[in-house]
């Protein structure tokens, strides 16, 4: 009988040792403004990428992001260009391959996806500030990494997940989810290969799944910091 009590309190106590050196979420937030050069990032007016999206074809695409939370995309789909832009109000695209070249403003979940690529510094810097919630939810594998998991209800209603590496503290992964004919169809981006550019690190690839099939991935060729932009750009076209 001993011995099995003895097993049971030093499990106990090896289980109780873990929790008590797992981090806040304070602190996994302060390691990873740290990790992801926030005192450089928060310097920068403006990130231009370049590269090539793979979703059956090979497409250039360039994104251009400039602050306070503009967002551009352009990229060619058989030799035809489309776009995709949010001017901090509206957020737009054009589908010419659907025979309408017209802009036309975002579906609303569509839209909120658009509004979350254009903040600039990522949902997680100023949160409250922002008038989301983050809350430490765990842990959960990212490949063969057990990230950390934080789970952010937006101010829009929406939430999504964010896996932060346990020891590069950099994002390995983000959830959300789109409502699709009244179905809430999960997507994952993943993020590998990240380099720093004037030291703020950078995923220069980026793998999308949707409904846990592969979707697209997203290959960074190049990257320009605050580069002069017209802010025109990011406004819904007239014609």
């Amino acid at each position: 009988m001993k011995k099995p009590l003895s097993l049971l309190i030093t499990l106990f106590v090896i289980g109780s040792f873990a929790m008590a050196q797992e981090p806040t979420l304070d602190e996994i937030l302060a390691k990873h403004y740290k990790a992801a050069g926030y005192d450089k990032l928060l310097k920068t007016k403006s990130i231009i990428m370049s590269g090539t999206m793979i979703q059956q074809d090979a497409m250039p695409v360039k994104i251009i992001r400039m602050r306070p939370d503009l967002y551009y995309m352009e990229f060619d789909v058989q030799d035809i260009t489309a776009y995709q832009g949010y001017d901090g109000q509206t957020a737009w695209m054009t589908a010419p391959w659907t025979g309408n070249p017209k802009p036309q403003a975002m579906p609303e979940d569509r839209a909120k996806d658009m509004r979350t690529k254009a903040d600039f510094d990522g949902l997680l810097y100023q949160w409250k500030e922002k008038g989301h919630l983050v809350e430490l939810a765990g842990r959960d594998t990212v490949g063969t990494t057990l990230a950390y998991k934080l789970k952010i209800t937006k101010k829009d209603g929406g939430t999504e997940y964010l896996f932060i590496d346990p020891s590069r503290f950099i994002i390995l992964k983000r959830l959300y989810f789109r409502n699709i004919r009244g179905k809430d169809v999960p997507v994952e981006n993943y993020f590998h290969d990240y380099k720093a550019v004037n030291g703020i690190p950078f995923a220069f690839t980026q793998d999308t799944y949707f409904g846990g099939q592969p979707y697209n991935s997203l290959q960074i060729e190049n990257i320009e910091l605050d580069q002069p932009i017209d802010s025109k750009i990011f406004s819904m076209p007239v014609k």
